[in-house]
């Protein structure tokens, strides 16, 4: 064998990957056996080969460019470093020099890490209050109470994604090459740009559309709405049922008017008790059926009820964090 033979890097990279021919893999056995120190650089060695193999199956990180720029910086030159093979002189890789290599090869992975920017999540959340956000694509959220919005604060790659849980109305700024999509309770709302409602409090979401088209989905069943339209998922019947909005308070926690046609006390109570957050008790099961027409817009609970009180004959007593409304029957 030539003592002289060059050993290379890439010569001793073939040996750990088990893809030299005999000769070769009898030069670097050789080379082993000259100091035993040779074999703990092999090792050392070793250790980065590892590195990178171990890199190459994650994402996103390039791990053949990480490799090539460190190899670089560990070379200082474009030529390939060559260690002559005597028994007499070493000349490979020093402990200094191995050190250096790790620490350059992390560097260079590291630094492609950190150019790579992480988009970070946004969560707002609200108990009590309503809240109105604007999204990183000029769309606009409106918040109800108890409701979670998390969303990223850049849309980046063909979608805009956001999750939900409670309700929300959102005005999305049309975008034909991104659509909108909303993840809420195991639903999924899509839109290009319009304006609609979404109650995601349960597994039972319903979304009502005030402009434009939305597609609504759940799992593989789904449906498309416009204008004027709503549609909830039943869970206990695993069925999407859509029909026309009849209820003119669908979007009063936002718009703060609350609209009432020859409607029931029990309607009216219902609608009140839940924008406002507030619980209300109809003592008497006979005032139930008293029907009530009017419209309250920025009115304070206790004002509403005062005036459906004196319009219905009836009598509102305040318990604590409830209100309790008794009474004959209703004014005929």
């Amino acid at each position: 064998m030539n003592e002289k033979q060059p050993i290379t890097e890439e010569l001793l990279g073939k040996f750990l990957a088990q893809e030299t021919d005999v000769q070769e893999s009898a030069l670097v056995e050789d080379w082993l056996k000259q100091d035993k120190n040779h074999q703990k650089e092999l090792e050392d060695y070793q250790f980065i080969w590892q590195q990178v193999a171990n890199l190459k199956q994650e994402k996103p990180v390039d791990v053949d460019l990480a490799w090539n720029k460190v190899k670089s910086k560990i070379t200082a030159r474009k030529e390939t470093k060559i260690i002559e093979f005597t028994p007499k002189k070493q000349i490979f890789f020093t402990p200094i020099r191995i050190a250096a290599a790790i620490t350059l090869l992390m560097a260079g992975i590291l630094a492609i890490f950190l150019n790579k920017k992480e988009t970070e999540i946004v969560s707002l959340k609200t108990t009590n209050q309503t809240l109105e956000k604007t999204l990183p694509d000029g769309s606009v959220v409106f918040l109800n109470t108890n409701t979670n919005l998390s969303y990223p604060t850049d849309f980046e790659g063909d979608t805009r994604e956001i999750t939900l849980s409670g309700e929300a109305f959102f005005k999305v700024q049309r975008d034909e090459n991104k659509p909108f999509i909303i993840h809420a309770n195991g639903s999924d709302i899509r839109v290009l740009g319009t304006s609609f409602n979404v109650q995601a409090y349960t597994k039972n979401v319903k979304v009502s559309v005030e402009s434009g088209k939305v597609e609504f989905k759940h799992e593989k069943k789904q449906t498309l709405l416009v204008k004027g339209e709503e549609a909830q998922f039943e869970a206990d019947k695993d069925t999407i049922r859509k029909v026309a909005i009849l209820d003119k308070n669908t979007y009063a926690y936002k718009t703060k008017t609350f609209v009432f046609e020859d409607s029931s006390l029990e309607h009216v109570i219902k609608v009140l008790s839940e924008n406002y957050h507030t619980k209300i008790i109809l003592r008497n099961n006979s005032i139930k059926t008293c029907r009530l027409t009017t419209t309250f817009t920025n009115e304070t609970l206790p004002n509403a009820l005062n005036v459906i009180a004196e319009t219905l004959n009836l009598k509102v007593t305040p318990e604590g964090e409830k209100y309790i409304i008794d009474g004959n029957g209703c004014e005929k």
